[in-house]
């Protein structure tokens, strides 16, 4: 549908309303917390229509899964991992350390022991995109959860890769697999986060247990904003956009500022994909800019003109004269990102979402830190608080 820019803000229905999903989520995760093991085996046949007698793979499980992959993938998925394991290192935080006024202060990024991540049925590259990081930050174990299939088994590809990190695998999913990561049941370890994609009804048990464990974000659908200069062929910019569209429920904003171009790539869409997006006619590359960041798009494509990467503020992964395909599947980057207009203020997926920072300080000399102690007293009473200054005022006075 082509619509004036202006309105394209007021069209996306950028959050998605969980209200009609919180109380049957609610209650999957109150099943789980009390009946544990028993009801993610109830809740898998009734949901999933899979019976199963255990949870979790076994290592021997997950070899003759992973036998079956064809070398053409495996051979796919090794480079995958490669090119996101390189990329990911370099962004691992270092410690700092300083001395001030006779503190020694610092911060130390410490990994998280164990975390949980969600893979959606058959989407291994997430697998990839969340375990690969998870082991750059240096976490010990990893726990993936992923609906079975209806042979109750997973797809080779996403053995191959949990034998690939070491990770554990639980053939759950849905909300029911959530509330086991955040609680823990006889069988599936409590975790200390959560990451990955998911369904509504996911997102929304997410939602509920972010007060009892870390989450990477309540994500909505799929979204991918399109710029595009009239010297790219119709047919490029419309596969990309197309590509993203393979989602359900996605979001597709294509723009140009060139109306018989536009046309040429709305025809060629046609042709592609039944899915709806929205087209608009912008002024120049200037506004395509001011359009990125009024959005703030999972995705965002470039096509054809130069833009400055620092001109855009607010994208989860940006393209350039590239397909944000290559982002989803092998770039490097993660391709868990920002949805619903979150880019605002948070980023792609990285090592640092499995790490904390701590921080600390140790005195080197009493007498330098007394003198900053001192002020600290005076700040402590100035707000009412007594014994914060008292301690402090103690502490200068020990021998």
């Amino acid at each position: 549908m082509r619509v004036n820019s202006s309105e394209l803000p007021s069209l996306l229905r950028r959050i998605t309303n969980m209200d009609q999903y919180i109380d049957r989520v609610r209650g999957i995760i109150n099943d789980v917390k009390e009946h544990g093991d028993e009801a993610l085996l109830r809740l898998t046949s009734e949901l999933d229509g899979v019976r199963l007698s255990s949870i979790e793979l076994s290592s021997s499980e997950l070899m003759a899964l992973a036998s079956n992959i064809e070398p053409r993938v495996k051979e796919a998925l090794d480079e995958a991992v490669a090119s996101v394991e390189s990329f990911n290192n370099r962004i691992k935080p270092s410690n700092i350390e300083d001395y001030y006024r006779g503190l020694r202060r610092g911060v130390r990024w410490v990994p998280l022991s164990r975390v949980g991540l969600y893979v959606p049925k058959g989407y291994f590259s997430t697998l990839v995109m969340t375990g690969v990081l998870a082991k750059a930050a240096g976490v010990e174990e990893l726990i993936a959860v992923t609906p079975p299939r209806r042979d109750g088994l997973i797809d080779p590809e996403t053995a191959y890769v949990a034998l690939r990190l070491n990770a554990r695998v639980f053939r759950v999913g849905g909300a029911q697999a959530v509330a086991a990561l955040a609680f823990g049941t006889e069988s599936v370890p409590k975790v200390d986060k959560i990451a990955g994609p998911g369904n509504v009804y996911v997102q929304a048990a997410k939602l509920l247990v972010s007060n009892y464990v870390g989450i990477d974000g309540v994500e909505g659908p799929t979204e991918l904003v399109t710029c595009a200069d009239p010297s790219i062929k119709p047919i490029t910019v419309a596969l990309d956009l197309a590509a993203q569209l393979e989602h359900a429920g996605a979001v597709g904003v294509l723009a140009t500022w060139n109306e018989g171009y536009l046309t040429a790539i709305e025809e060629e869409l046609s042709k592609l994909t039944n899915s709806p997006y929205l087209s608009t006619l912008i002024n120049g590359p200037s506004e395509c800019v001011d359009l990125i960041n009024e959005l703030a798009p999972e995705h965002a494509s470039i096509w054809g003109f130069e833009l400055p990467i620092d001109g855009i503020r607010n994208a989860g992964a940006v393209s350039i004269m590239a397909p944000s395909a290559l982002v989803d599947y092998i770039a490097g980057p993660s391709h868990v990102l920002p949805t619903g207009g979150s880019a605002r203020w948070r980023g792609v997926l990285t090592p640092m979402d499995f790490m904390k920072p701590i921080a600390y300080i140790e005195p080197t000399s009493k007498t330098e830190a007394g003198r900053l102690s001192e002020l600290g007293a005076i700040l402590g009473l100035r707000e009412g608080f007594r014994r914060h200054s008292e301690a402090l005022v103690n502490w200068i006075n020990e021998e």
